[in-house]
């Protein structure tokens, strides 16, 4: 049903879809979509080439093989840890991180124990740092290093993963910041290491995108990861534990580093996190996501998600452009658009992530594009199939006027030629009876010449409706073509003399070809007949055949008026008359030259025309030389 205003004169039912798809976009904007959403970030963060590591961090691993190599346990003693730390600090670290779970002492003078934290005192005392790493436990809370090391820097080293939030996959994809005011170790890391470089420590104000958490009482901060941390795959140097306590290694591997210590064990499924590098395999090392996270803070390398509301807005202006885009162009067009404006949502999202650490909500904004497309396409084919039926409709109804139009003519036709013939008749008679009587016999021979333009005419309406029903036929018989314009030209010769018009005839030696003799006739006759009535009194009309391997050639010019450039094209349109002043007095239907192209066409011949105004107008007929 159409509405309409009546003053403005709007069709409402065009506005249909596009109310319909705002309808539905407003309800999408109801639903998070996080788990698509998560994709696209995942793949940002996976192709994210803003980042690269900072070589000088460097990780010493505990696994399976030092466990095998030493005969000893995780987390291993002090004795152990004892050497393997004289090792290290002979190589000059700036900052060691220890993410091992420190032992108790073995009682009060635990020899091991005071040696190796009279040597962690020794490097802090020569301006190096050490820090202990805790985790929350969810029955003991936070555990802390032995008493005896607590006088170093300790903090959480927590991993967050998205268990509650966002996607709820369980993937690692923020760190905590701070929590209660404190650094955790992963921030007191990079602010040691970016003082040592003469750079400024972060505050909350000064990290991109970092946001408070009421329940936690924390600041968390979504950060880039610098390479994927898959086992195997990550680009930070790494050594195990066991080489650096024997002294397998180069001295400048640790030189000026910062050397994050912690467990690796395959076997320990705890080790191991989902990261959008690895989102259904638990592959990615503990220890090389705390690594990405603290050279993530080095960089001040992070992603500040923009608000919402800006992709909403955003969403409802690209709802309204691609719909009146769909609604006005083809629907291949469409689909082309509609693809174009998807892959510069995507493009410019990611470089907006990549250039700038900006999340442009992209989930919304994609499904908006399929919502506009598939609202719209059924809409544009129910408008397509209206259209087609209506000129479906149309067609029908021009078939059966046109068949009307046909029978009307053809029988109008062939009643008219038995009257016209009797006024002939007539006419004659009077003509032959009074030879004595000058006024009787011109006005006689006026209706004679009078019928004879008749006749003309209505078999050329009867040609045209046998054209336009298909149902012209051929009636072959070999014949010489100059035979027929020495007949043409002889019956015409009356009509030049009149107009004291030359018919010149050029006729060169002809083979006979295949035709139709009668509707040949009629082309010449009316060519021949055209160029004496156009050329005007005292002109010439030149009439040349010649052939060749694959054509006979007739052409018949005359010197006459010309027929101007812009109207050549049109002059083998059915009833089409060249508009000049000498046409008004020159009788004719406006039939003559469609039947001839058509009769030559159906030859299988072709005839073309040129014309110089005021000069001359040439017609070239070509036959079938067969």
């Amino acid at each position: 049903m159409k509405m309409q205003f009546k003053k403005l004169n709007i069709d409402l039912s065009d506005y249909y879809p596009l109310l319909f798809t705002l309808i539905f976009v407003t309800i999408l904007f109801q639903y998070p979509l996080a788990s698509f959403e998560s994709i696209i970030y995942d793949l940002k963060v996976r192709w994210d080439f803003g980042t690269r590591p900072t070589p000088e961090i460097v990780i010493v691993t505990l696994d399976e093989e030092s466990d095998d190599y030493l005969g000893d346990i995780y987390p291993y003693s002090y004795a152990t840890h004892s050497r393997f730390l004289e090792k290290v600090l002979k190589s000059g670290p700036k900052i060691v991180d220890y993410f091992v779970r420190m032992p108790e002492p073995s009682g009060e003078n635990d020899p091991y124990f005071d040696e190796f934290k009279t040597k962690l005192k020794d490097f802090s005392t020569k301006g190096g740092q050490v820090n202990f790493a805790t985790e929350i436990d969810e029955v003991r809370g936070e555990e802390l290093p032995p008493g005896g090391l607590r006088e170093f820097h300790y903090s959480l080293a927590q991993l967050n993963i998205d268990n509650s939030v966002f996607a709820k996959d369980d993937v690692v994809r923020r760190a905590i910041f701070n929590v209660s005011g404190e650094e955790s170790l992963h921030l007191l890391t990079a602010n040691q290491f970016r003082q040592m470089r003469g750079q400024p420590a972060l505050n909350v104000s000064d990290v991109l995108g970092a946001y408070y958490n009421d329940e936690a009482d924390a600041n968390f901060v979504l950060f880039r990861y610098s390479g994927s941390p898959v086992y195997s795959e990550f680009k930070y140097k790494t050594i195990p534990y066991h080489r650096v306590l024997v002294g397998n290694f180069s001295p400048e591997i640790f030189k000026d580093k910062i050397v994050l210590i912690g467990p690796n064990y395959i076997s320990q499924s705890d080790n191991f996190y989902l990261t959008p590098f690895n989102l259904e395999e638990y592959k990615a090392p503990k220890l090389i996501i705390h690594a990405s996270i603290i050279d993530s803070f080095i960089q001040n390398k992070t992603i500040k998600m923009i608000p919402r509301t800006v992709s909403n807005i955003l969403a409802f202006i690209v709802a309204i452009v691609l719909s009146i885009l769909i609604s006005r162009l083809k629907p291949k067009d469409g689909l082309i658009i509609t693809l174009l404006v998807l892959a510069s949502i995507l493009i410019i999202s990611y470089l907006l992530f990549v250039l700038m650490g900006l999340w442009l909500y992209t989930a919304h904004l994609v499904v908006t594009v399929f919502v506009v497309y598939y609202i719209w396409i059924p809409f544009r084919a129910i408008g397509e199939y209206q259209r087609r039926f209506a000129i479906q409709e149309e067609a029908k109804l021009l078939k059966q006027v046109e068949k009307l139009k046909q029978n009307f003519l053809s029988l109008m036709s062939h009643d008219l030629k038995t009257p016209v013939a009797k006024i002939a008749g007539v006419a004659d008679n009077l003509y032959t009876q009074n030879s004595g009587n000058p006024d009787i016999r011109e006005k006689s021979q006026l209706i004679i010449d009078s019928t004879k333009e008749l006749n003309k005419f209505i078999s050329s309406i009867l040609d045209l409706t046998k054209i336009e029903s298909s149902n012209f036929g051929l009636n072959k018989v070999s014949k010489d073509i100059n035979s027929i314009i020495e007949t043409v030209v002889k019956d015409l010769n009356f009509s030049a003399n009149q107009k004291q018009v030359l018919v010149k005839k050029e006729l060169a030696p002809l083979y006979p070809i295949q035709m139709d003799v009668n509707l040949i006739t009629r082309v010449i006759s009316n060519l021949v007949e055209n160029a004496i009535k156009y050329s005007g009194t005292g002109t010439t009309v030149e009439v040349k055949t010649w052939d060749d391997e694959k054509w006979v050639y007739i052409e018949i010019k005359d010197n006459g008026v010309g027929i101007p450039a812009e109207e050549l094209s049109n002059i083998f349109e059915k009833f089409y008359r060249i508009k000049n002043d000498a046409n008004h007095s020159i009788k004719g239907t406006g039939l003559g030259l469609y039947l001839v192209k058509y009769f030559v066409e159906l030859h299988g011949g072709t005839i073309s025309v040129d014309s110089i105004v005021g000069k001359e107008t040439k017609f070239l007929v070509k036959l079938v030389n067969q």
